[in-house]
């Protein structure tokens, strides 16, 4: 059993499905005619990110949500855009609760990149 069926997560890709479809309110994930709404590139990959991360067991699917719905209350979101921003904070903050993530370490990568001192790789 991975550590996130252990420990409440959704193992297995139909798990997910079931888990991301039954995200209500504030944290569903934006879709449009039932299918699931990115307006950019990266959108989609901070989603399967936290997805593929869930299902490695480095976090549950719950404690995500919780984050999800705690970012959303504080900053708030109107629309994809803001949305996926706080879907990487709480990616962010599950990944650091469970010390798989060194926020000094991801900072300061975002400023080497914003800086161009670091070069995406794609």
């Amino acid at each position: 059993m991975s550590a996130a069926a252990a420990s409440g997560g959704t193992p297995g890709a139909a798990g997910v499905d079931r888990a991301v479809d039954s995200m209500e309110g504030t944290i569903a994930v934006p879709r449009s005619n039932g299918e699931l709404v990115f307006d950019a590139p990266w959108q989609s990959r901070a989603f399967g990110m936290a997805v593929g991360l869930s299902q490695a067991g480095l976090f549950s699917w719950d404690d995500f949500r919780a984050e999800l719905a705690r970012a959303i209350a504080q900053q708030g979101q109107s629309g994809p855009e803001e949305y996926y921003l706080r879907w990487l904070d709480a990616l962010e903050a599950v990944l650091a609760g469970g010390d798989v993530l060194d926020h000094g370490l991801l900072h300061q990568r975002e400023d080497e990149f914003r800086d161009h001192s670091r070069s995406e790789v794609f």
